[in-house]
């Protein structure tokens, strides 16, 4: 009740009890000192406190490839994932996740064993994270690269590491088609659109509609720091400055061979004789949308010197492109 209604009840309370008018009590108590009434206190802002953390409920269940939610309302969705498939071996589940599992099968498979290192190199191993950001780059710049959930599924589920291979082939081209082996072309071209690529994920918006989206960010934003660290400068044993760069040269092998393992040719490596009767190793091999390679990067073979006299090695400054024609066939006679 307002000030005003409470001074005409007691207005009209006044005048019953003396007998008088309305207007003669209202000025008897207009003449009388009234107590101070004070304005009531003003409600307090209501406190903004931080909920508790809001639980999504996810199905127990991986959901069939074309599930739209309708039946289990209330709950997320949980799409496939190669880890999901039960009784199938290890590395065809790896070689099925993209982009670190698949990465790391490559180098296992194709890091070519060294002394001590039956698995490989330690420097070859170490590179298994860039082919897994190159990945990444272009799964997410070319949609269209990436496997179809239901043709990945059926093959891992096979147990089948071949179908796995062929429906990852054409990410597996478009990598081995970007890497390189040629510096100029490393310095000049695929670094800096990796190094775009990173800007790009660092003030990446976007927003995240599951929790496997949120999981997957956070996974290509850690192969995006160790690219950072990769070109940050930090004091060596020898208590230089220097970057610690990474093994560029390495995934450009293994893919390579794994694509030579499907179309046929050369691989890393191979020794085979030109068309002009000279002896090479393959370098390197370059590939077109489809099929075999279309040419390849060798060095050629010569006589070796400083002990090494009747062998054939390669030389280090020769790095010529010759097309698959120019290239006769394997090497026999290496002495």
């Amino acid at each position: 009740m307002t000030t005003d209604k409470q001074f005409k009840r007691a207005t009209r309370e006044l005048a019953e009890r003396e007998g008088i008018s309305y207007t003669a009590a209202r000025r008897r108590l207009a003449a009388e000192p009234q107590p101070a009434v004070s304005a009531p206190p003003a409600p307090a802002p209501a406190a903004v406190e931080a909920g508790p953390p809001r639980l999504y409920p996810i199905t127990c269940t991986v959901c069939a490839i074309d599930c739209d939610g309708t039946a289990h309302p209330g709950a997320l969705c949980r799409p496939w994932r190669p880890e999901d498939s039960k009784h199938v071996r290890y590395e065809v589940r790896r070689a099925a996740q993209l982009p670190n599992g698949r990465a790391g099968e490559l180098c296992h498979r194709f890091e070519p064993p060294a002394p001590g290192h039956p698995y490989g190199s330690f420097f070859g191993r170490e590179a298994a994270w860039l082919l897994a950001l190159v990945y990444a780059m272009l799964a997410d710049q070319r949609p269209e690269l990436r496997p179809g959930r239901a043709e990945l599924r059926a093959a891992v589920e096979a147990d089948d590491q071949a179908a796995v291979d062929a429906v990852m082939e054409p990410l597996d081209r478009a990598a081995a088609r970007l890497l390189t082996k040629v510096p100029d072309r490393w310095w000049g071209e695929v670094k800096p659109q990796l190094d775009a690529y990173a800007d790009f994920v660092d003030t990446d918006e976007r927003e995240l509609l599951t929790w496997q989206e949120a999981d997957d960010r956070h996974t290509v934003g850690r192969l995006v720091d160790r690219w950072r660290r990769a070109w940050t400068e930090s004091r060596n044993y020898n208590g230089y400055m220097e970057a610690p760069g990474v093994m560029w040269l390495a995934p450009k092998g293994w893919l390579d061979d794994l694509l030579v393992e499907q179309y046929g040719g050369h691989g890393d490596g191979a020794r085979v004789r030109l068309t002009d009767g000279r002896p090479a190793i393959v370098y390197a091999a370059e590939w077109s949308e489809a099929g075999a390679p279309v040419a390849y990067r060798i060095r050629e073979l010569e006589a070796g010197r400083h002990g090494n006299v009747g062998k054939l090695v390669p030389s280090l400054t020769s790095d010529e492109l010759v097309t698959r024609d120019q290239v006769a066939g394997e090497l026999n006679d290496v002495a």
